[in-house]
C-alpha cells in the first residue's frame, strides 16, 4: 500500500529497507532518521564540494545551499518499508543544472563505485564519506539491506547499502584519515559561538583535551554531548610531555555500548559505566564478613579489636 503525498512526478530518490529490524512494514524512527539525515548531510556536502571544491566550510551554511539540499518525504510504502524523497522546490527555478539533482546523481554514482571498488567521484571527500559511514549505523541494528533508486534528468540509477558497502566506506576513510590522531572519551563542555567552536574530550586516563571544530560538525557535537565518542583530527602536541594539547576535529563517531571490530563485538571501556556497590563487590571478589575473629589475625597489637567490633555492631543496631 502506498500513501502518496505528492504524485505529480516520480520522486527523485526512493529508499527501501529490509532486515530483521523491519516488522510488518514498520521501522524504528531512530533508524529511519539516522539513515535519512546522514544521506541528506552527504548530499549537502556534495553540493558544497560542487560549489567550492570543499566539503567543510566555516560559518553557517548559506540559505541557498540549504534550499538546494532540502529533502522532503513524498511517499511511504509498507511491506519491507520504503519511502520516496524529493527536493523541496516550491516552484523555484535555478539556472543551469539543479545542484540538488546533480548531488543526488553523484551520491548514487559514488555508492555504486564503492560496491564495485571503482573510481569515486572527486566530490567524495572525507566529509561525504563520514556521512555515509554514519548512515550505515543502522546495519548494526538489524536493517541489513537498503536499496536506493534515483530518477532525474541526469538518468536513473540504482545502488544498495549493505554491510560490505559500509566496510568499504570505513576502509576508504582509514586511508583518507591516515596520520590523524585519535581520541576516545566522554564529550564534555562545549562552546557553540561561531568565532569560538570548541569542546573537550575527557579520555579514561589523563586530562581533558581541548578540541576545535568547524560549523559543519556543530550539530553532531551538540547531539553527542556527554556521550562516549571517537574523535580523529589534526593534533597539536605539548613539546614537554609529548601529549596531545589540542585537536582540530576532522571526524567524530559516537561509540555504542559495544563496538564491532573485525567481526568481534568489543565492549567499550567500563570506565564510563556506573556500577552498583553489589556489582563492584562481585567484580572485585569482596564478600560480607561472617566471622569477625578472622579480622583479628592482622589487627595491630596496640589497637583494641573488641571495642572496634562492638562499635560496628552498635552502629548496625
Amino acid at each position: 500500500m502506498d500513501n502518496n503525498i505528492n504524485t505529480k512526478k516520480r520522486p527523485l530518490l526512493s529508499l527501501r529497507f529490509r532486515g530483521p529490524a523491519i516488522h510488518e512494514g514498520r521501522i524504528l524512527y531512530d533508524d529511519l532518521s539516522t539513515f535519512v539525515s546522514n544521506i541528506s548531510s552527504a548530499i549537502d556536502r556534495i553540493i558544497l564540494a560542487i560549489q567550492t571544491g570543499e566539503s567543510v566550510k566555516k560559518g553557517r551554511p548559506l540559505k541557498t545551499r540549504q534550499i538546494l539540499s532540502a529533502l522532503e518525504i513524498v511517499r511511504v510504502r509498507k511491506a519491507s518499508f520504503g519511502i520516496a524523497l524529493d527536493l523541496r522546490r516550491n516552484g523555484q527555478q535555478f539556472l543551469g543544472w539543479d545542484m540538488g539533482e546533480q548531488a543526488v546523481d553523484i551520491l548514487m554514482t559514488g555508492l555504486k563505485a564503492i560496491r564495485s571498488d571503482g573510481m569515486l567521484p572527486k566530490e567524495y571527500n572525507p566529509s561525504v564519506m563520514i556521512s555515509l559511514r554514519d548512515a550505515g549505523r543502522i546495519i548494526e541494528r538489524g536493517v541489513e539491506h537498503i536499496s536506493l533508486n534515483s530518477t532525474s534528468v541526469l538518468g536513473n540509477k540504482r545502488a544498495v547499502y549493505t554491510l560490505p558497502v559500509r566496510e568499504r566506506i570505513i576502509a576508504q576513510l582509514h586511508k583518507l584519515e591516515h596520520g590523524y590522531a585519535i581520541i576516545e572519551g566522554r564529550l564534555l563542555m562545549l562552546d557553540v559561538e561561531e568565532d569560538k567552536l570548541v569542546c573537550k574530550i575527557r579520555p579514561s586516563t589523563g586530562e581533558p583535551i581541548l578540541c576545535k571544530y568547524d560549523e559543519d560538525f556543530a550539530d553532531e557535537i551538540i547531539k553527542n554531548i556527554r556521550q562516549f565518542v571517537r574523535v580523529k583530527g589534526e593534533a597539536t602536541y605539548d613539546t614537554t610531555s609529548g601529549r596531545i594539547a589540542s585537536l582540530q576535529v576532522k571526524d567524530l563517531e559516537p561509540i555504542d555500548e559495544a563496538t564491532s571490530i573485525g567481526g568481534t563485538i568489543v565492549p567499550i571501556s567500563s570506565f564510563w559505566k556506573g556500577k552498583s556497590f553489589d556489582e563492584l563487590a562481585i567484580l572485585q571478589g569482596v564478600y560480607p564478613i561472617s566471622d569477625f575473629d578472622k579480622l583479628s589475625k592482622d589487627w595491630p597489637e596496640d589497637t583494641d579489636f573488641d571495642s572496634f567490633i562492638q562499635a560496628v555492631r552498635g552502629a548496625r543496631d
